[in-house]
């Protein structure tokens, strides 16, 4: 039965002031951090401080419409700049700092043009720092620009002072408890501005206004089984990292929640570390929910040290296998799979409890409130049910297009409206929308489709592998594509190449009259690695690491 859409016409600043004024002792955001104390800020003192900042801020010259980028992991101090920046009227552009050179963060910034301001976490040992004195030169004593590579740029200051004193003044100096007037924010306000994932090149950029956080904080509180109205004090976990939109603060601040972090998850170095880092601060905040990607999820499942019950989950990032809902009654009451993205926000979902899961491969989901879906082939016409094409969305409020890419956009949205989102799916015969990977990375071999998932699906099941990511690559330009495999082994094991093989031919289980297909989900290269390249929010870096492995093969992707 298909639910409209009571997500209330509001802002995200009016919420901050309201739950800062009816629960001002209430932790708004707490943080973890590996070998670090737990931090924390409450919605009294995350209220003040941002309002204290954004009158920092305008007196600054910062105005309504203004761009200004916030860097950095997730932290109290990041809450403080992003909701300063939105009460001054400013556009929060939020971004990590994973590449040292800093290009991606000076051509994003260059791009969007209008970029009056840079706050950021300095990083440890002031690293962040480092990176942004490669395209600006600042005044130490007032964060003033003297040169930048960012034409519009005028200032740049950390949340906190520098360890190397390279800066001698943060945002906390700017602030200010005065009379300054702070504009009024509408619901269709820029409330973030966030880049893609990159996993198909250059990260493209994204604007979502204050009334797109709200549908999607509503969605996550159905996914998650909350009467967003009355779930004020809920404890939310949710380590995914702020600059995602899977990890924007918008549920947290639609019901009053308290969002259980950690400050950088990807830099630890191994699933086997964030994992066991990960149960430590579940079991010590014991939340009612969780959001997860679900290869996290799954290392987190299996490990004998995790003793905690969540009341509802949601699994993301990658199609969910039906293995999951073993823990169904054990490690959760009710689960949630959730198809989204950047550009089109939470678009399918279906919540699962134990009296109404069935038996199946793949989890099914239907359209959030608001949403209309269609499966389209490659002559551009609704493709039948079962069948397989690409995934056209609409929505209201909808997406508009990439910003200041008018090229990429028109590439993405047709004339009347449909976002052609390039994941590949049907619909399957209960009328469930089933996703099986990307349109781009579809295997086409001896006129057979597949996805890497599907492949990926049958290496997971071997108990010896931790990861897997499948890619094609071709030996010329009119052959079939090749099926490679990169994969992380556990420690101690003698997994091999045809241990591999071997295993992926006895679950396909052919018959004489079909050994062709082995040629379709047996890869022919399966190379190892001590771990994976991510994208900045968490997925496999498919392009990257097929890169390597080319290199590794010492073939030449044609």
């Amino acid at each position: 039965m298909l639910r409209i859409s009571e997500a209330p016409y509001t802002t995200l600043t009016k919420l901050l002031e309201k739950w800062g004024t009816i629960q001002p002792e209430t932790e708004a955001v707490v943080c973890h951090n590996y070998n670090e104390n737990r931090t924390s800020i409450t919605y009294g003192n995350l209220y003040k401080e941002a309002v204290k900042l954004a009158k920092g801020l305008i007196c600054l010259g910062i105005k309504k419409g203004d761009y200004v980028g916030i860097g950095g992991n997730n932290t109290s101090e990041w809450m403080v700049a992003t909701y300063g920046v939105l009460f001054a009227g400013g556009h929060p552009v939020i971004f990590p700092f994973h590449d040292k050179a800093g290009e991606g963060i000076k051509r994003m910034l260059t791009l969007i043009g209008r970029c009056a301001a840079i706050l950021f976490d300095p990083g440890h040992n002031d690293s962040h720092w480092d990176i942004i004195q490669k395209f600006t030169q600042v005044d130490p004593k007032t964060g003033m620009i003297l040169r930048s590579e960012i034409p519009s740029l005028k200032w740049v200051l950390p949340y906190l002072p520098l360890q190397s004193g390279g800066l001698s003044i943060s945002t906390t100096d700017i602030s200010r408890d005065d009379n300054t007037e702070l504009p009024e924010i509408d619901p269709e306000d820029t409330a973030v501005v966030l880049q893609t994932s990159g996993s198909t090149g250059y990260p493209k950029v994204v604007e979502k206004s204050h009334f797109e956080i709200m549908k999607l904080a509503e969605e996550f509180a159905n996914l998650l089984d909350l009467n967003f109205k009355k779930s004020n004090g809920t404890i939310f976990y949710n380590d995914r990292p702020f600059y995602w939109l899977g990890g924007y603060p918008g549920l947290d601040m639609l019901i009053g929640a308290t969002r259980v972090t950690q400050k950088a998850t990807l830099a630890l170095s191994s699933y086997t570390e964030i994992v066991s880092f990960t149960i430590t601060v579940i079991h010590r905040e014991k939340p009612q929910c969780g959001f997860f990607i679900v290869p996290f999820y799954q290392e987190m499942a299996k490990s004998k040290h995790f003793q905690w019950k969540f009341r509802s989950l949601i699994v993301t990032g990658q199609p969910i296998p039906q293995a999951i809902f073993k823990d169904m009654g054990k490690k959760f009451d009710c689960i949630s799979a959730l198809y989204g993205s950047t550009e089109g926000g939470i678009i399918a979902g279906k919540l699962y409890r134990v009296s109404d899961f069935k038996e199946s491969k793949v989890v099914g989901m239907l359209p959030v409130a608001g949403y209309e879906l269609k499966i389209v082939g490659k002559d551009g016409f609704v493709v039948p049910i079962l069948s397989q094409g690409e995934l056209y969305i609409r929505s209201s409020p909808q997406f508009k297009g990439y910003l200041n890419d008018p090229e990429k956009t028109a590439a993405v949205l047709t004339s009347s409206g449909w976002f052609k989102t390039d994941d590949f799916c049907h619909i399957n015969a209960e009328g469930h929308l089933e996703v099986l990977g990307r349109v781009s990375d579809v295997l086409e071999i001896a006129g057979s489709k597949t996805t890497p998932g599907f492949i990926e699906e049958f290496i997971k099941k071997h108990p010896d592998v931790m990861e897997v990511t499948v890619f094609a690559i071709k030996e010329d330009d009119n052959a079939d594509d090749i099926p490679c495999a990169a994969v992380v082994k556990r420690v101690e094991t003698t997994l091999t190449e045809e241990s591999i093989r071997k295993f992926i031919r006895q679950q396909l289980d052919v018959t004489e009259e079909a050994k062709f297909t082995e040629n379709i989900y047996v890869p022919k290269h399966i190379l190892f690695y001590e771990s994976l390249p991510r994208t900045p929010t968490g997925k496999y870096d498919r392009m990257a690491i097929k890169e390597i492995s080319i290199q590794k093969i010492g073939g030449i992707d044609k």
